[in-house]
């Protein structure tokens, strides 16, 4: 058997670079050629977020630019609408902002999320009518997450956590857009903290801790 490769006096650079020749048959990164591909990271993205992410609630900031008061940067009518429930969604967060309270910080809860574009797209269209308050169908800022699952059991009375979505990524070649296709939002936020907003309840307090706060303070005084 031989051991070099002696066919290759018989090809032409044209006939094993076939792109060079003919281009439709290379262009391996043109996204016109991936769909088969580009499918199967669909279904994959979203199968793993079926699979491993959580139901929220999700409320939608219905701030409409053409009934705001520019002036004052408000819309005075606005409201949030939900909650749109059972979005799945996969959740990381970043709760050690205690951690830095000591050095004079107040950063706040983090999260990221990830969401399916077509489920949340199909989902929030069919709840709500986005054209009403002049809306793109797509996650945004201001827009809140709630944590419903996740505060169902937690000790003492307390409830689930609220996060406001301050950034959404459709974009990212590194982690979000393999074979140049989009198929998840990012999401990233930081913990809600508020005093009143219409369509919207607060975080639930403990009662008892509550009360008990009132009597030392009643106490020292």
């Amino acid at each position: 058997m031989a051991i070099c490769n002696e066919n290759r006096l018989n090809c032409t650079p044209e006939e094993v670079l076939a792109a060079t020749a003919i281009p439709s048959c290379g262009q391996f990164v043109n996204p016109s050629n991936l769909q088969a591909e580009q499918l199967v990271y669909d279904q994959a993205f979203n199968d793993l977020i079926n699979n491993y992410g959580i139901p929220v609630d999700y409320y939608i900031n219905t701030f409409n630019l053409s009934a705001a008061d520019l002036l004052y940067g408000e819309d005075t009518t606005k409201k949030f609408q939900g909650p749109l429930s059972g979005v799945q969604m996969y959740i990381e967060l970043s709760d050690d902002a205690v951690n830095l309270t000591k050095f004079g910080f107040d950063p706040g809860d983090e999260f990221t999320a990830y969401v399916h574009i077509e489920t949340f797209t199909a989902a929030a269209s069919a709840y709500f009518d986005y054209s009403s308050v002049g809306q793109s169908i797509e996650p945004k800022a201001g827009d809140v997450i709630d944590l419903t699952v996740l505060g169902c059991d937690r000790p003492n009375g307390r409830g689930s956590v609220k996060y406001e979505i301050t950034e959404r990524m459709d974009q990212d070649m590194s982690s979000l857009n393999p074979l140049l296709g989009h198929y998840v939002y990012r999401l990233r936020g930081k913990r809600y903290n508020y005093s009143f907003e219409n369509g919207l309840s607060s975080e639930a307090v403990n009662e008892q801790i509550f009360d008990n706060s009132l009597t030392v303070f009643s106490l020292l005084h």
